[in-house]
């Protein structure tokens, strides 16, 4: 074969192997648009559907990204606990507005619970120890006290329920286990979370799956759903009650006041 055979041949290669890398690099576009396509829908529509029984609905402000449900009716008395005026008050939407204060605010009963949004309840990934003792002390007066925490950017997140000052169960995440503490529930297994162990390695994730993390982050607010009340139901109910009430005398003692 001679020269200009051999070099036609290899400009028809290289062509050819043009024409792949092209229609690789088409079908991999397509691919990544279908995924984030999937993933948005994802989002819409709970993929647990089965086990919450219901389709995930949008506040129209965000929710807090730490909360307390409390088994109780007595607002005066949980509002004294927290150092509050008993018979103090502010509207819920001034309260979820505020949320990032560091304050308390607490609202009327729902479904004989007790809901504490607020900056005040402490944090466990800026303080473990400060929020164990806190909710603790908290649980040993009033009873019953479920706590959650989701920060949807660095996928930290926490929750714990707790009875007459004892850990029923607690578990905590910032980049490692920070409380792990009681069986891990029914409740959490059905949810697919992941509770990992104190100074357990975590495993690289592969290309396309979602990292545990994320998982948990997301399903706090199924857990708060199943444990105890739903945060997204409990704050339209209470919004709904405040612009009833606005037709009455006026907004009434819907939320809390600031605390310390």
């Amino acid at each position: 074969m001679n020269n200009t055979a051999l070099h036609g041949l290899a400009i028809g290669l290289l062509v050819s192997f043009g024409v792949v890398i092209a229609i690789a690099s088409v079908f991999a576009t397509i691919y990544r648009r279908h995924l984030r396509a999937v993933r948005r829908a994802g989002r819409l529509l709970d993929p647990l559907s089965s086990l919450v029984g219901s389709r995930r609905r949008p506040m129209l402000l965000p929710l807090p990204p730490r909360w307390m449900a409390i088994r109780s009716t007595n607002t005066s008395f949980v509002r004294e606990m927290l150092g509050l005026d008993p018979g103090g008050g502010t509207p819920w939407s001034e309260a979820l507005g505020r949320c990032r204060e560091r304050a308390f605010f607490v609202s009327a009963p729902v479904e004989n619970w007790t809901l504490v949004i607020g900056s005040a309840i402490p944090d466990p990934v800026v303080d473990v120890d400060a929020a164990y003792r806190f909710l603790t002390g908290l649980s040993r007066v009033v009873g019953e006290v479920h706590f959650y925490s989701s920060d949807r950017v660095l996928n930290f997140h926490a929750w714990g329920c707790l009875r007459d000052g004892s850990v029923v169960r607690a578990y905590a995440w910032a980049g490692e286990a920070l409380w792990n503490e009681g069986q891990m529930t029914l409740d959490e297994r059905l949810l697919g979370l992941v509770c990992r162990g104190y100074g357990e390695d975590v495993e690289p994730v592969r290309y396309g799956e979602v990292p545990p993390e994320q998982n948990n982050t997301e399903r706090v607010v199924l857990l708060a759903r199943r444990w105890s009340l739903d945060p997204v139901v409990a704050c339209e109910t209470l919004l709904h009650m405040e612009s009833s009430s606005l037709g009455d005398d006026g907004p009434g003692p819907l939320g809390g006041a600031t605390g310390a």
